[in-house]
């Protein structure tokens, strides 16, 4: 073995000599030389001296027996954890309890383990998957903190610039004749901040969905007004296409503000990709434990070998100078919905989107 993990400092946090004895005896073990190289044991009595310990040394896990003079049971991983914020905790305990253990888990162990059920190879192997997944864990938390950062960059510096730059855009249009050629210039830049208005609040979407750990606030969304909004958009990019939506009133779906813009993706899409004299047909059913939204199109279609990549961050079709954010937002947003999205054939020879949302 290799790496980090190749020698491991252990602090045991454990009251009863006897069950001290037995830990050293298990790293002991030749056994565990097929997981790591060595392992030095520091072993304490109390939370206070462990907290000694872990100001004056590092060590790259702790194991902790819950039951302490001064404390027991949860209690003790609580008053452990706020000690060893930066290590692994391996709880011991005499019982073999399951619900306390998964509470532990819960509450931040990465493992519990009976002392009765203790050898060489179990507690070695315990030692050194927590050092791995707690690393991996911080590694997720520093990408998190990154990701929260770029998103504040977006919303206060971008996306409050490219507002600025909208706004001037459209002082210098409103000042200028039809006839004007600069006007032409104006409208150019008016309609480049709109796509990057956009391009920024979907990638800021995307990004608070990726970091939010406790999923999205779900709540009951009338679908109905949201499919109407959607299929306004889509008009609003091509007058001359045909987009009808037919849904019954009253039916919601576990979702949240941003819904109407999922949908929006996928309409807008449509009639982007779809080309002239395009007929899109928005269909909401549903069936008691699913509602299915389907956005269904008489366009060129979409080839077999893109239905599967078409969600894929980056994917575009032919011709299309866009980023290829907008399907890829629509995928990410139905994993935090708990929903699902497909592609396949409309029966018109185009296009249909499948979107599959919980019933409210």
């Amino acid at each position: 073995m290799t790496g980090e993990t190749a020698n491991l400092d252990v602090l045991l946090v454990e009251d009863n000599p006897g069950d001290a004895k037995l830990v050293d005896h298990h790293l002991s073990d030749p056994a565990v030389e097929q997981f790591v190289d060595g392992v030095s044991l520091t072993h304490v009595e109390t939370l206070s001296a462990a907290e000694s310990a872990l100001a004056t040394d590092h060590y790259g896990v702790v194991l902790l027996d819950l039951g302490l003079p001064t404390t027991s049971g949860l209690e003790t991983l609580d008053r452990a954890r706020s000690l060893a914020d930066e290590q692994p905790i391996i709880v011991l305990t005499g019982m073999d309890d399951h619900e306390t253990a998964m509470a532990a888990i819960e509450r931040g162990a990465q493992d519990y383990l009976p002392k009765g059920d203790l050898d060489g190879d179990r507690l070695v192997r315990a030692l050194r998957y927590a050092v791995v997944r707690h690393r991996q864990e911080l590694a997720v938390e520093r990408r998190r903190d990154q990701l929260e950062f770029f998103n504040s960059v977006l919303g206060h510096d971008i996306l409050n610039g490219m507002n600025v730059v909208r706004g001037h855009a459209d002082l210098l249009a409103r000042g200028l004749d039809d006839d004007d050629d600069r006007r032409d210039h104006a409208e150019t830049i008016q309609s480049w901040s709109d796509d990057m208005i956009d391009l920024t609040q979907t990638v800021r979407s995307i990004l608070a969905t990726i970091t939010d750990e406790s999923g999205r606030e779900l709540r009951p969304v009338q679908l109905e007004p949201v499919l109407e909004d959607a299929a306004e958009r889509a008009r609003s990019m091509d007058p001359e296409a045909s987009v009808s939506v037919s849904a019954a009133p009253g039916v919601a779906v576990q979702a949240d503000d941003l819904l109407v813009d999922v949908l929006a993706n996928v309409t807008t899409n449509a009639v982007e990709h779809g080309g002239d004299a395009l007929s899109v047909d928005i269909e909401a059913v549903d069936d008691g434990g699913t509602v299915r939204v389907r956005v269904a199109d008489d366009g060129a279609g979409i080839d077999d070998d893109r239905k599967e990549t078409v969600f894929e961050r980056d994917a575009k079709g032919g011709g299309s100078t866009g980023s290829g954010f907008g399907l890829y937002f629509v995928a990410s947003m139905m994993d935090a919905y708990d929903g699902d999205v497909r592609v396949e054939d409309s029966d018109a020879g185009g296009a249909a989107f499948v979107v599959e949302l919980r019933p409210a």
